[in-house]
């Protein structure tokens, strides 16, 4: 029996699997997202809606999968002699021409890929209104928000993390890796976790401890940004200012690091939230985040009471009114109010309701 008679007629199914707000719908689709991101229990989902004889799905990072068993013509006649209806390719690189087929779905945690006549459809971890989904007990919305401000937002660790989450946290970081000096090198971006830093600065930092060469670091850099594992947030208006870094999960620099600041780390809760709605965003002198499409601006302040808070902001007013701002919103954990000073509404949202809410 060859490889694709093996994997054919397999029956696959999710062990446990809540609805995601991403769904696949176009008959060509590429998926893409970061590693632990769910893709492939999205798509195991999907394949429930097919009989184990009308689909083919072949994992390339599967270790039992011999790519040289795979081609171009192999697959074309295969699907062709099994009447196949759907056919999945899970982290393929596009090594060989696409097969005909009705449907077709490939995956891959590179952002940067384009399949002409392909749907791209992104899938990120869990937002928070998803983790409440996936949260199957009765506790109030600010018990929810400490459990996923300290677990993070992938499901595998939301579904079965409930004792020594940390412990899967730092598991799930070697896998995203392909060698020790990758995981090294995002251990260095975990600590930077929402501040400021240029890769020469990470450089000149990680050379007095690892052996690197600048042109490692640059290459490495861009392979996690191309699969979203971290992102670096530039300066509106300054395309070459140093930019701010983020991670693809807010929790996992808690796994790997004791140097733990929950400011840091709520930011970069806020910014998944508002990178999933808005791939055009900034930071700028006294915004933490700038969307210019809506006129808006983010501050995370989750514990400024507003009698401290209000005289920050109007010394800041001329700043705000050069941007074109019209509202911020000021996320917290726990104050609320409304005002205005000059023409510019502000807003001590928690940070439970805004992520709902928005």
């Amino acid at each position: 029996m060859n490889l694709l008679e093996t994997l054919y007629g397999a029956k696959l199914k999710n062990s446990l699997f809540y609805d995601r707000k991403t769904k696949i719908t176009h008959k060509k689709t590429l998926l893409l997202g970061p590693r632990k991101s769910g893709k492939t229990h999205l798509v195991i989902d999907y394949l429930q809606n097919f009989d184990s004889n009308e689909y083919l799905y072949i994992d390339f990072n599967d270790v039992r999968v011999d790519k040289s068993e795979i081609d171009y013509l192999r697959l074309k006649n295969f699907i062709a002699k099994n009447s196949i209806k759907l056919l999945v390719l899970e982290n393929f690189d596009l090594s060989f021409e696409i097969p005909p087929v009705d449907e077709i779905i490939i995956t891959s945690s590179n952002k940067t890929l384009h399949i002409e006549n392909f749907e791209r459809l992104f899938l990120y971890p869990l937002d928070f209104e998803e983790f409440i989904a996936f949260n199957k007990k009765f506790i109030n919305v600010e018990q929810l928000f400490n459990i996923y401000s300290n677990r993070g937002s992938l499901a595998e660790i939301i579904l079965f993390g409930e004792e020594n989450y940390l412990a899967k946290l730092q598991r799930i970081a070697r896998e995203l890796f392909d060698s020790k000096i990758e995981y090294m090198i995002f251990k260095k971006f975990c600590e930077l976790q929402s501040t400021k830093a240029s890769l020469f600065q990470i450089y000149n930092q990680l050379k007095t401890k690892i052996k690197i060469s600048k042109d490692l670091l640059y290459s490495v850099s861009k392979k996690l940004q191309d699969q979203e594992i971290i992102f670096f947030l530039e300066k509106y208006g300054h395309k070459k200012a140093t930019r701010k870094i983020y991670l693809f999960d807010f929790a996992i620099k808690n796994a790997l690091t004791y140097k733990k600041d929950f400011l840091k780390r709520f930011e970069n809760m806020v910014f998944t939230e508002l990178y999933k709605k808005n791939k055009n965003l900034f930071f700028s002198d006294y915004l933490d985040f700038y969307i210019p499409q809506k006129n808006e601006g983010i501050i995370c302040s989750p514990f400024t009471p507003i009698e401290n808070l209000k005289p920050r902001l109007e010394k800041h007013i001329e700043h705000f009114s050069s941007l074109g701002v019209g509202n911020i919103k000021i996320i917290t954990i726990g104050n609320e109010a409304k005002f205005s000073i000059n023409d510019i509404g502000f807003e001590q949202i928690t940070f439970w309701d805004w992520a709902l809410g928005d």
